[in-house]
């Protein structure tokens, strides 16, 4: 074989190898990228859990709309384990349960009184009975890292 063959045969590995190496590159520059923004989305997450749960704690905030913001800001934690999270905060779970399913906004606005009425006490009577219950899940939250 050619010298010149062998000479043009390892460029090309070399360029090969150097292409490999530069995308091997950015794709540990992507990781570590969405490594970061993960850890700040987490941290974000926490501290709107820890203020709400504070403001439910120091009875700033109703608990039925405590345990909707909640869960649902649990449920958006990243790599958060549903199963996991309901046995953990069993009662703020169950109030979420029980007050999911109220029309909000627009919605509430356009239902007759006595059916507001109505679900007012539905939801008056699930706070009333959990919570107190409530409480020291909340301050479990009010101290999530």
């Amino acid at each position: 074989m050619p010298t010149w063959m062998v000479a043009v045969a390892t460029g090309i590995i070399i360029a090969l190898a150097g292409y490999a190496a530069a995308l091997l590159w950015q794709l540990r520059q992507q990781r570590q990228r969405q490594a970061r923004l993960k850890t700040e989305r987490r941290a974000t997450l926490a501290e709107q859990i820890q203020l709400i749960a504070k403001a439910c704690l120091e009875k700033q905030c109703e608990p039925s709309e405590g345990a909707l913001r909640l869960v649902n800001l649990l449920r958006a934690l990243p790599d958060s384990d549903m199963d996991a999270l309901r046995h953990q905060y069993p009662v703020l779970h169950e109030l979420f349960d029980k007050v999911a399913d109220h029309p909000i906004l627009d919605a509430r606005k356009a239902l007759k009184r006595n059916e507001r009425m109505k679900l007012d006490m539905e939801r008056a009577h699930w706070e009333a009975r959990l919570g107190p219950k409530l409480d020291p899940e909340l301050t479990q939250l009010a101290a999530l890292q």
